[in-house]
């Protein structure tokens, strides 16, 4: 199929065929609708956060002094 093809064009072209063709086109084109589309490839597992922000829990005194300063309000 033609990169310039329009849905004018295609539906100046399916007005040519028999009733039965539409019919059929029109079921393939139902078919083609109904399929599932492929999921998002730019998906983030869980398990990739893994790690992120252990820059910030560098040791364990760190935790303890957040955990203390926040139960401190």
């Amino acid at each position: 199929m033609e990169a310039s093809l329009t849905i004018n064009n295609i539906l100046s072209e399916a007005r040519k065929l028999s009733k039965d063709e539409q019919l059929t086109l029109l079921q393939r084109l139902m078919l083609l609708l109904k399929k599932p589309e492929p999921a998002a490839t730019d998906a983030v597992r869980i398990s990739a956060l893994s790690g992120v922000g252990s820059e910030l829990w560098g040791d364990a005194s760190a935790i303890d002094a957040y955990l203390d300063d926040e139960r401190q309000w």
